[in-house]
């Protein structure tokens, strides 16, 4: 029996020990400019780098992989994070090396291939990487992606996973949204909810103060610096000219964005329907709209219709009721 101890001492240790990992990053920027690393679920600076010659390096050691991101504000790069080497290329928003993030990054981009409409392989896509993956990242990212897709087999799958990957930060705050959006289907009533200082001049703004009233409102949830919400506008703008008028509005809200950036994309976006701003994290928490765009749509009792409307789909469903 001792010699049996003294045996798995050194393998505990092992299992223990701190590994190496080194990050060669590329970010054209201003000599100087800084680049952190940033532990997502501790939400903890890990180490700060500068950018010489639009290059940058972190070296350090790591016990078991996590999931974090390198950059300076908005333009970041998440990875897994492991023993070994990667490259990051904040420009491009990619990372290749470490072997954890090289297999989720294959199924990402198999995931987003297919279209909105391709649900079913999407999810069966989901399931193999999930079920393969229960007590590890690349399962726990793969999940959050399907919690976006398919509600239900999000659900059963978390069941599935180990409970080290159930409290992982992006899978938790997606099983928790999950649960908010179960109070706020299609065929319940709107919640309301202020917004402190949330009209452009300032004073405060409650959602009632539009759903409920009479009219049909669709609701937009952006913000500044979401490209894919950018991407919306065209849509919504295309619904706004064809329906607004007594019986349909317009709302945008802003989330998790900087007031005076919002302003500034205003300025320089076609959106001349309400505005509420500063939106912060209330819809997150009220409705779980946890991804962005996302759009609501409400009746003129403030019956919530639909949820999630993209593209075409926005005039469409306004045809049909308008």
């Amino acid at each position: 029996m001792k010699r049996i101890g003294l045996l798995l001492i050194p393998l505990l240790l092992g299992a223990c020990a701190r590994q190496a990992y080194q990050i060669d990053g590329i970010f054209t920027a201003d000599d100087g400019t800084p680049v952190w690393l940033i532990h997502v679920d501790a939400k903890d600076t890990l180490d700060q780098a500068v950018v010489r010659d639009g290059r940058f390096q972190f070296r350090g050691s790591v016990r078991e992989p996590f999931y974090a991101y390198v950059g300076n504000g908005k333009q970041r790069v998440h990875l897994i994070l492991e023993p070994g080497r990667a490259t990051v290329d904040i420009d491009e928003r990619v990372s290749s090396g470490m072997p954890m993030e090289d297999r989720y990054m294959a199924f990402h981009r198999r995931f987003y291939r297919y279209s909105r409409d391709q649900k079913a392989e999407k999810t069966a896509l989901a399931d193999s990487v999930v079920l393969s993956n229960r007590d590890n990242l690349v399962g726990a990212l793969a999940l959050e992606d399907l919690s976006y897709v398919n509600r239900n087999r999000f659900l059963t799958l978390y069941d599935q996973l180990s409970d080290k990957m159930k409290v992982f930060s992006l899978v938790k705050s997606a099983y928790e949204a999950i649960q908010v959006q179960a109070g706020t289907e299609p065929g319940q009533l709107f919640k309301d909810y202020l917004v402190p200082g949330g009209n452009p001049d300032g004073t405060d703004v409650r959602l009632s103060d539009y759903v409920g009233r009479g009219k049909y409102i669709l609701l937009d949830h952006w913000a500044s610096w979401c490209v894919p919400c950018k991407a919306e506008i065209p849509y919504v703008r295309k619904a706004w000219e064809a329906f607004h008028g007594n019986r349909f509005e317009v709302v945008s809200i802003a989330v998790s964005d900087k007031r005076e950036d919002t302003v500034r994309a205003l300025q320089e976006l076609e959106m001349p329907w309400p505005q509420i701003l500063d939106g912060k994290r209330i819809p997150a928490e009220l409705y779980g709209v946890n991804a962005i765009p996302h759009l609501i749509l409400f009746g003129p009792d403030g019956t919530i219709l639909r949820r999630g409307l993209r593209g075409e789909e926005i005039y469409a469903a306004l045809e049909e009721l308008l």
